[in-house]
């Protein structure tokens, strides 16, 4: 299955635009600092899961 990356892209953009374009820019701030929040919450739980992963790997083939 080919990804359709441009397509996905503008859907994305047009959400956002719809959902920020009558803010004013200190909440489009706002809006930005709290999806940025969000992405680093979860990929600071998608490393830990990686390393808690490899951690357990590296213990199980010392045994």
């Amino acid at each position: 299955m080919a990804v359709k990356a441009v397509e996905m892209v503008r859907k994305i953009r047009d959400k956002q635009y719809k959902d920020i374009k009558r803010l004013s820019l200190g909440e489009q701030i706002k809006f930005y600092k709290k999806k940025s929040e969000k992405l680093q919450k979860t990929l600071k739980k998608s490393s830990l899961a990686i390393a808690d992963n490899a951690t357990r790997k590296t213990t199980i083939s010392q045994i």
